[in-house]
């Protein structure tokens, strides 16, 4: 039958436009809005008064608005205000929504986001408890609150709420158990609250019981609450929970009455449960679409449970301690769209687990994550049920032979990650015909592997990400990366490459982010300016690169030119803001230091070394402030109040082998974070300065090979964190500083971890771990007789050598405080007295060199407790007695021992017969007594008058300095 619609009569049509008039003339003009459950709401222009005010008094709390969001917060119609909606039915504000959707996580709490201009900071003002009809409160990603300070718990007084955001909004402390009396919450998210969040109790949430369907708790230490399972399981609508980060250490096998039974996600990654992954209460939840429990120390095989959790579309047991292979029921999981079983102890071959994967005729699944599983065998042959995938990481495992054809039949692949594996053969064109959603792929670090495309050949695929170091990529440049536009991160480093870089390289890839092209063999000249590109990080280290530094883009904060063979001038006269790392050594760079490098704040990394620089550095202005200062009373006090401590932050610096010259850089004392120094092998000359001391950060100290005099100051034993100390072949004087045990990281014995050290902390930022500055670079270190070099490991050395100044005096008792000692040379100097007794307890000293001194008395016995020790030199001093024997002193020969006419007892030739010691009686208490002191004192007095005498007709410079 056919709907009759009546048709309004003219006086009814002039009624309703009369009416429509008078609506929209009406000083509480309305008009339709949208909310979020569907209803749509008239929303008035104006609100109820108190609200009104309760909304301005929240504003008036608002300090910082850059991006001026509340600018609309004005005028009477709080209702059209930004992020404030009202009832269209009672006129009440309903919502308040003043989310920062622009934060990044990473940066959040240093009050960055992604335009540096939406945050909103201040107080939450109580007048929020004037909308007593608010239901919707999300301030998350503002810095709403002092850092640290607990939630409010007027907050808990909103009966009205049924959806809470406070997540990243700076709050922390205990959260306030109040929140359990909003007992219409159906939404709570307060994770990533500042560091110290945490929730001893979690009880409160049971008074949630009729409401809650979305918890998130996300970094709030809730470690202490032992049953927060059976909390959580008196939540019968709850959907999704998300714990991760909470610290929680325990689980529990099975509930007896699982309530659980909307459940769909479940988040508990980085828990330290360390317990067996079955039996475990979630197995049990068959409603659950997605469950991520990485990290959590969860060990055993896998559970076979997992087949009858039908309902799986993202699962991941990622960075766990399982093993073996999963079970067979995982091929019923047909609705599974994302699997990560990474960093587990899998250990089978790669094509029986694939053949494990979900069979099923939806072939939903879209991303796989198998990296570092312990995989052998060979590369599957991709069958049919994995047509749909997307995302595919076979990352470091034990796979080789060739990457078959038919991985081109993978047509919705945009990436492709199979690095680091033992995969061989040939790659051509016909792997990636079919592959043109393809934006990622990494082959790199597998060495046998060639790449060999085509020259005509144009790919389908715009990448945006392509790595092939360690792979044979060569020798020609490969011309089908002309056709990539988009890259962002290009990376061909030892790929075999020889030639000169084409010149469409530069312009193809003027917008790409991070270019790598170290370890090949790259010849010609760079391009004299490429300020026109984007690049940030630029590495074409270890090349045969010849000319000069180019001009180098403003967006530039890596550059890493080192041995090449340039050999123009160092010209650095290029604006980069953000310039933080410049590793150049190992060319032949002529000229001087420019001021330049003083205008780069940023800077954290500068290695020069070997090169062909020479003249004084750049002071950076300090010597005029110097001079400005010298009528001052306390010139250092006013250096100090003068110079800002951030205005210079380099932490490594590097110039060894060069010919640069001038006093100890002054400039350095306005680099508070210096970590590394190494100016040795180089003209250097003047005294050490007492400042010194003000580089608490200070690990290693080399100023080998200098024109350095005067004393070693005395503050140099405030360096806490010094590890290396090489002051060797300068004409230093004096005694050796007291004090030796302030030097405490030379104390320790427990080796340096550098991802943990926050003195090493600046080699891990946005472009990873990758090695730079002493981490890539030698060092060189005299030790076990020979001059050695050590690359990647030296932030480990813990070594003192002084040897070949003029120092006298003698060896200090406090050497024995420092345990961690491995390295010990005082040797060529004209140190004088006893070996002390607690060089002894250095029971990590591989080497040990005392010689070319005037070192008398007994060898201590306590030397042979040194069971690390594999060189000792004692050669050519004044000692006498037997030599002590055991352990590695056993293993020394003659040659350690030679001009210590005294000496006797193996290795050498003369023996001990009927000696009896003169000089040093060893009692049992390991304390020692002076026999005929007399004498000593004669001979001493004549080997000293002998001593003076040569010294002042063959060494007068080295007189003077121990006379004055």
């Amino acid at each position: 039958m056919a709907a009759t619609v009546a048709q309004p009569s003219s006086s009814n049509q002039a009624a309703a436009i009369f009416t429509l008039l008078l609506i929209m003339n009406s000083t509480t003009a309305s008009f339709a809005s949208s909310s979020r459950d569907g209803e749509v709401n008239i929303i008035n222009s104006t609100c109820i008064a108190a609200e009104r005010a309760a909304l301005l008094s929240f504003k008036a709390g608002i300090t910082s608005d850059p991006a001026n969001r509340l600018g609309s917060w004005k005028g009477d119609g709080c209702c059209l205000w930004s992020g404030v909606k009202c009832s269209n039915t009672t006129g009440h504000v309903i919502k308040l929504n003043l989310r920062n959707k622009y934060f990044i996580d990473d940066n959040y709490f240093s009050g960055s986001d992604i335009n540096g201009h939406w945050l909103l900071r201040g107080q939450i003002s109580s007048s929020l408890l004037d909308l007593h009809h608010l239901r919707h409160l999300d301030l998350s990603g503002n810095l709403i609150g002092d850092l640290g300070l607990p939630i409010p718990e007027f907050l808990g007084s909103l009966k009205s709420l049924k959806y809470l955001n406070l997540s990243y909004t700076g709050f922390g402390g205990m959260v306030p158990p109040q929140l359990g009396n909003l007992s219409k919450l159906a939404y709570l998210d307060i994770g990533h609250l500042y560091a110290n969040g945490y929730s001893p109790d979690i009880t409160w949430l049971t008074r949630l019981s009729s409401s809650l369907e979305h918890l998130s708790m996300d970094g709030v230490n809730i470690s202490t609450a032992l049953d927060w399972v059976d909390v959580v399981n008196t939540l019968p609508n709850l959907r999704v929970l998300s714990l991760q980060h909470c610290s929680i250490m325990n689980s529990v096998p099975s509930l007896l009455h699982l309530n659980l039974t909307v459940l769909e996600e479940l988040y508990l990654p980085w828990n330290p449960l360390n317990s067996r992954v079955v039996p475990n209460w979630f197995w049990n939840i068959t409603s659950l679409k997605t469950l991520i429990i990485h990290s959590c120390g969860l060990s055993g095989s896998f559970p076979d449970e997992l087949g009858n959790m039908t309902s799986l579309e993202v699962l991941s047991l990622g960075e766990n301690n399982l093993h073996g292979m999963v079970p067979e029921t995982v091929t019923n999981l047909c609705n599974l769209k994302y699997l990560d079983l990474r960093s587990n102890n899998i250990g089978v071959d790669v094509v029986y687990l694939v053949e494990r994967l979900p069979n099923c005729p939806q072939r939903k699944l879209q991303a796989l994550y198998l990296r570092n599983a312990s995989l052998t065998g060979n590369m599957p042959k991709w069958p049919p049920n994995l047509s749909n995938l997307s995302t595919l990481d076979l990352s470091f495992n034990h796979i080789s032979g060739s990457i078959p054809v038919g991985i081109g039949g993978l047509t919705n692949l945009n990436y492709l990650n199979l690095a680091a594996n033992n995969l061989s053969g040939v790659v051509t064109e016909e792997h990636f015909d079919n592959l043109s959603s393809l934006t990622s792929i990494t082959l790199s670090a597998n060495y046998y592997l060639e790449i060999k495309m085509d020259l005509t050949w144009v790919p389908p695929f715009q990448l945006k990400w392509a790595s092939f170091a360690l792979c044979h990529v060569g020798p020609q440049f490969p011309s089908w990366l002309r056709s990539q536009k988009d890259i962002d991160y290009l990376e061909m480093s030892s790929a075999n490459l020889t030639g000169t870089i084409p010149n469409w390289f530069w312009t193809t890839f003027s917008k790409t982010r991070v270019l790598m092209l170290s370890n090949n063999t790259f010849e010609g000249e760079l391009p004299p300016n490429l300020e026109f590109m984007s690049v940030q990080l630029l590495a074409l280290g270890s090349n045969r690169l010849t000319g000069s530094v180019p001009r180098l883009p403003r967006s530039i904060k890596v550059f890493d030119f080192s041995r090449n063979s340039l050999n123009g001038k160092l010209s650095l006269g290029f604006e980069a803001p953000s310039l933080q790392i410049i590793l150049l050594y190992s060319n032949s760079i002529i000229g001087v230091i420019p001021e330049h490098i003083c205008q780069w704040k940023q800077l954290r990394v500068l290695d020069l070394s070997s090169n062909l620089l020479l003249g004084e550095l750049p002071d950076c202005g300090i010597k005029d402030l110097k001079q400005g200062n010298s009528s001052s009373i306390n010139s250092s006090m006013a250096f100090s109040s003068a110079v800002s401590p951030s205005s210079l932050n380099i932490r490594t610096l590097l110039l060894s082998r060069n010919n640069l010259s001038g006093e100890f850089p002054m400039f350095l004392r306005n680099c508070r974070g210096l970590t590394f120094l190494d100016l040795a092998h180089n003209s250097f000359s003047g005294k050490l300065p007492a400042w010194i001391s003000e580089l608490p950060e200070l690990v290693i100290l080399g100023l080998r090979s200098n024109n350095f005099s005067g004393h070693i100051p005395s503050d140099i034993t405030k360096l806490p964190a010094l590890r290396f100390l090489d002051l060797a072949n300068n004409t230093l004087c004096g005694t050796i500083p007291q004090s030796l045990d302030n030097l405490k990281a030379l104390t320790a014995t427990k080796a340096l971890d550098p991802m943990e050290n926050p003195f090493l902390a600046q080699y891990v930022g946005e472009f990873g771990s990758t090695p730079f500055g002493l981490f890539d670079d030698s060092l060189t270190m005299v030790t076990k007789g020979q001059e050695l070099k050590y690359t990647q490991n030296s932030i480990y050395l813990m070594s003192i050598d002084l040897s070949k100044n003029n120092l006298y005096g003698q060896i200090p008792e406090e050497i024995g405080c420092l345990a961690g000692l491995i390295n010990l040379n005082f040797s060529w100097n004209y140190f004088t007295g006893n070996i002390p007794d607690t060089i002894g307890t250095l029971r990590s000293l591989e080497s040990l060199d005392l010689s070319n001194n005037q070192l008398y008395g007994e060898i201590p016995l306590a030397l042979s407790n040194l069971t690390s020790l594999s060189f000792l030199n004692l050669s050519y001093n004044n000692l006498s007695g037997r030599i002590p024997t055991g352990r590695q002193l056993d293993t020394l020969d003659m040659y350690d021992y030679i001009g210590n006419p005294g000496l006797c007892g193996s290795p050498l030739p003369n023996k001990c017969h009927g000696y009896q010691p003169t000089s040093v009686v060893q009692h049992e208490d390991g304390h020692s007594s002076r026999m005929d002191i007399y004498f000593g004192l004669l001979v001493g007095f004549v080997m000293a008058f002998g001593w003076s005498f040569c010294g002042l007709l063959l060494f007068k410079k080295r007189w003077a300095c121990v006379y004055f």
